[in-house]
């Protein structure tokens, strides 16, 4: 389903997956359009696969059950949307392929229940647009430490609001999450103000439309 120019007040939840086959982030979001809410953060969770000693295709049915009644839990529908994000390298093809199941997991699950999938997000794209990391890959340490700053910079209050009040720094898969989150929020805003599809701007071969700094989003 393309959503082109739908009434933003029936616009209602954008959910973030950092996916892993061992722990999965997520972070919900607010999806109201053009506002700057000081609630837009409504939940943030992992969702933890069984270990590797049990057999993968006994892990992948466990984990879609959690994904469902994590959706469940959540009441989306037609007008929630969610984005996983896109994998980065194929230094380990099978350990990537294996990641990739996850990602069709929460994407199928979704679409089961009509949630909008438009498309992934790149974390390259995150790093630049959100972390404002350019020119040359950074070392992972010093990208995962930015990514914290960051968040505790734009989530340290909403993240006590909605009662989370763990370490950023173990929980790395929930951090991760909520960059996400910024950067296709951002981008579905970009995409409404433009008046495209919202599956068009996250064409990573064909961009349509300009992407709004993640700060006016939000």
């Amino acid at each position: 389903m393309l959503i082109r120019n739908k009434s933003t007040q029936k616009l209602r939840y954008l959910l973030a997956i950092d996916p892993s086959l061992t722990c999965s982030g997520w972070a919900l979001f607010n999806l109201a359009y053009g506002e700057l809410l000081p609630d837009h953060l409504l939940g943030v969770g992992k969702i933890k696969a069984l270990p590797a000693k049990y057999p993968m295709a006994r892990r992948l049915s466990v984990l879609q059950t959690q994904i469902a009644d994590l959706y469940q839990q959540l009441s989306l529908g037609s007008y929630d949307i969610i984005i996983v994000e896109a994998p980065t390298t194929m230094r380990d093809p099978r350990a990537a392929l294996a990641v990739e199941q996850v990602r069709c997991l929460f994407e199928a699950e979704a679409r089961s229940l009509s949630v909008v999938v438009p498309g992934r997000i790149n974390p390259r794209s995150v790093q630049k647009d959100v972390l404002g990391m350019i020119g040359k890959q950074p070392p992972r340490a010093l990208v995962k430490e930015s990514a914290r700053v960051t968040v505790r910079n734009l989530f340290g209050n909403q993240l006590k609001r909605i009662g989370f009040e763990e370490s950023l720094d173990k929980n790395q898969d929930i951090v991760d999450a909520l960059l996400v989150g910024v950067g296709a929020r951002a981008k579905i805003i970009s995409a409404l103000q433009a008046g495209i599809a919202i599956e068009d701007i996250f064409e990573q071969k064909k961009r349509t439309a300009r992407t709004v700094y993640y700060k006016q989003a939000f």
